[in-house]
């Protein structure tokens, strides 16, 4: 056997990767050093990413609404972008009370003073009947905000804060709408996560110990997956003065960083444990050079299917997608640059003493591991002889759990539940209670014309459009310029209109624009924005009322924005998007799979059995989630819709995550079909070898996503549940039962290539680095005696399998 073949013969690894791991490994304290301002810079700038985070935006590029906020910001003189509500609240208090109207009014002077509040509506001012609540025990004071969705939101907890000064005599004051609750979220969000690290972090720690057996093995992954976690938050901190990004970056970031970061660092781990068993004499530098070649190799190609399928996101035109997107691309980036640089100078720090500290009772498997004598090597010969039953029993529960994806709606949940304790939760509960629920989030319906003023016909047609919408039997009342302008001179004509801009431009301000070529009409929805009801207005309002008055007067443009409208756009897009999106992620992962393991059928097969998985927990997710079947165990009441955005989000970061799994058990699978040319006993080495420690990596990653299910925030939860389902769906049925079942019915076609495909193709194959170090000693009951039979020599002059 030419010396290529050798086990563990670091000269034939793969230039780049081997050169790497060896020139870190021969450098461990230049690596270090460099790593050590890396983490000081990350973790000074940590504080600027969490600060900068915002509520989910629900905006999309050149939507209808984010036309309606355009023309808010751009062509009224307050550029007010939001209407929020601030309530006065006592159970003791009427608002007749000297005292009561006496906190409003310190409040009302609070808000003037605020900036970012360009208008203020006082319910003591003639008028302001409609807001207060019948009971006489709360009152709204109405505010408009200015500046985009970041802005605004930073703006709230301010607000907030200067309204508690006001607060006495068992007033309660809270400042509630979309910016206000999307603060108040973050703010749960950062409480949610550091409690789910503190449960989630300590058990992976623990699954780590017992798949390691020492404590040293164990507590790199940890250590290594902290760093990575602590440097993308640096990154994103650095991109954070260039960009803003959504609170959910966060989450899902934290759960991806952890989870990855460990995975990345324990299948290097466990194959630099085999190199040192193989040739416990050879150089450390060598040792982690053959181990980058080839468990480091197959990281790097992971993380690539992860990043292929995160950047699929970015062809949706909304920048809660994309925000996702670079954050999860940035923190897989970083974990690959750990993995690559970092891991390698720390295994030659540790060198052989990577195995001390065995815990009792284990220190025997890790001083001779056997795995071709495991359980794993028992199932997998039980799989391997009734393929067709077993792999054919798995499918069909996979089937059977994906079903009630048929029936999955979308919706969007504005968070008031999560934050029901905050001051923005509790007052947005108080106005759907005591008033319309959509009064804390309005529909605006901006009309504007494109031949200069405002005259009599488009007058006409913008009173009757108001008029229409008021005897909706889902709108509560609505405000219009033409509505005041009856009240105040029982005329809503131009020269009306004209006079009163001279008059009091000021009182009009959020009616129309100075120059009255812009108009916004307020919709107070009896239904929640984000309920059904409100979604239907919204239709009705761009399909039918909208046209009307289109059609009944030249030049005049209609434009519905507001919350709702935002989520009817979302859900276009989202609708829009989804082809593309799924279709560059599996054409892409097919070619990158075609490249790597030079097979049509492996790189179609993992392309279904991602699919199959990904299939099973959504179905999950959708009996759960929108059918309510986990409510009371998991602390959540259902909605009857899953988050709008989370299905596609899941979908890519589900994709790229059982990707990681296919790659690793199919690299090792390639790598003794190269050297046997045997498939059985292709399938039983790659299983066996990989199955331990995919279990290991699945069990940390159920752990670390399932953490993140005792949040209070609906999205976070909902993702946590899929990203755990899918993973324990994936490391159990699919690689260990539904793979090894379908390659041993498909036999040598596993691995064959047309010639010419062969030869057009370059070569980027993960096997081409060292041959896998011994698969162990004795026999391997698992496979057929030829393919025992195929011994090489190691350079000791030994023999192994």
């Amino acid at each position: 056997m030419s010396p290529r073949n050798q086990p563990g013969n670091a000269s034939s690894g793969p230039p780049l990767l081997h050169r790497l791991g060896t020139w870190c490994a021969a450098h461990v304290w230049k690596v270090l050093a460099a790593w050590l301002v890396v983490l000081v810079a990350g973790g000074l700038l940590v504080p600027k990413f969490t600060d900068s985070l915002t509520g989910s935006s629900l905006t999309v590029t050149g939507s209808e609404s984010a036309r309606a906020e355009k023309v808010m910001k751009e062509d009224f003189d307050s550029a007010v972008t939001e209407d929020v509500v601030v309530v006065f609240d006592s159970d003791t208090r009427s608002v007749n009370d000297a005292a009561f109207r006496e906190v409003v009014q310190r409040g009302v002077q609070e808000l003037r003073e605020q900036p970012g509040v360009a208008s203020i509506e006082d319910p003591y001012a003639p008028g302001g009947e409609a807001q207060i609540a019948t009971d006489g025990h709360t009152a709204l004071v109405l505010a408009g905000l200015t500046g985009d969705e970041r802005q605004r939101q930073g703006t709230a907890p301010d607000i907030q804060k200067a309204l508690d000064r006001v607060e006495s005599d068992g007033i309660d004051v809270m400042l509630t709408g979309s910016s206000a609750l999307n603060a108040a979220v973050v703010e749960q969000e950062d409480k949610d996560l550091a409690r789910a690290e503190s449960i989630g972090v300590p058990i992976a720690l623990l699954v780590l110990l017992i798949a390691f057996g020492t404590l040293v093995a164990a507590g790199l992954p940890i250590l290594l997956g902290v760093a990575a976690l602590m440097t993308s938050f640096g990154v994103l901190g650095a991109l954070s003065y260039l960009t803003s990004f959504d609170t959910f970056v966060q989450a899902v970031v934290t759960m991806l960083g952890l989870a990855l970061g460990i995975d990345y660092c324990l299948f290097i781990v466990t194959r630099q444990r085999e190199e040192l068993q193989a040739q416990p004499d050879r150089p450390i530098a060598q040792t982690v050079g053959a181990t980058m070649a080839s468990a480091g190799k197959a990281v790097l190609f992971s993380g690539f299917t992860v990043l292929i399928s995160v950047a699929g996101l970015l062809l949706v035109r909304a920048p809660v997608f994309r925000s996702m997107a670079f954050g999860v691309m940035v923190a897989v980036a970083v974990m690959l640059t750990v993995a690559m640089t970092l891991l390698p100078a720390v295994l030659a720090l540790c060198g052989t003493k990577i195995n001390r500290l065995a815990l009792p009772g284990l220190r025997r498997a890790v001083s001779h591991p056997d795995p071709e004598h495991s359980i794993w090597a028992r199932w997998t010969k039980l799989v391997l002889r009734r393929p067709l039953l077993i792999g054919g029993a798995a499918v069909l529960a996979l089937c059977a759990a994906a079903i009630p994806v048929t029936g999955l709606k979308l919706g969007f949940d504005v968070g008031a539940s999560a934050v029901a304790d905050a001051p923005a939760g509790a007052g947005y509960n108080l106005v759907s209670e005591k008033f319309a629920p959509g009064a804390a989030t309005p529909i605006q319906v901006v009309v504007t014309s494109n031949e200069g003023s405002f005259d009599d016909e488009d007058l006409t047609a913008m009173d009757r459009l108001a008029t229409q919408i008021q005897g909706h039997e889902q709108v509560d009342s609505v405000l219009s310029v033409t509505g005041l302008l009856k009240e105040q001179a029982a005329r809503s004509d131009s020269a009306t209109l004209k006079a009163a801009l001279a008059k009091d431009g000021a009182s009009l301000d959020r009616l129309v624009n100075a120059r009255a070529n812009a108009a916004i009409l307020t919709v107070f929805s009896k239904a929640a924005p984000d309920a059904d009801e409100a979604i239907d207005l919204v239709h009705w309002i761009r399909d039918t009322a909208a046209p009307r008055a289109e059609n009944s007067a030249d030049g005049l443009t209609v434009a519905t924005g507001g919350l709702t409208a935002q989520t009817v756009d979302v859900a276009n897009e989202i609708d829009r998007s989804t082809p593309w999106v799924l279709s560059a992620i599996l054409g892409l992962s097919f070619v990158l799979l075609l490249l790597a393991f030079r097979s049509l059928l492996l790189a179609l097969s993992a392309i279904v059995m991602n699919l199959l998985s990904v299939g099973a927990a959504f179905g999950l997710l959708t009996w759960v989630f929108q059918e309510g079947a986990g409510e009371s165990l998991l602390d959540f009441t259902s909605r009857g819709f899953i988050q709008a955005y989370l299905p596609l989000l899941t979908f890519v970061v589900l994709f790229g995550l059982s990707m990681d799994y296919e790659v690793f058990i199919i690299s090792r699978m390639k790598e003794e079909w190269d050297r046997t040319r045997d498939n059985t006993r292709a399938v039983t080495v790659g299983t066996v070898h990989t199955a331990k420690v995919i279990t290991a990596a699945a069990a940390i990653m159920v752990v670390v996503f399932a953490a993140f299910m005792i949040t209070k925030v609906v999205e976070v939860k909902q993702m946590g549940f899929a990203l755990a389902v899918a993973v324990l769906v994936d490391a159990t049925l699919i690689r260990v039962v539904v793979v090894p079942a379908a390659m041993r019915l498909a036999g040598n076609a596993n691995w064959w290539l047309p010639g010419w495909l062969d030869r057009f193709l370059p070569r980027v194959d993960l096997t081409e680095g060292p041959s896998p170090v011994p698969t162990g000693k004795g026999t391997d009951p698992a496979v057929p005696a030829p393919a025992q039979a195929t011994r090489t020599s190691s350079p000791s002059g030994t023999s192994s399998d």
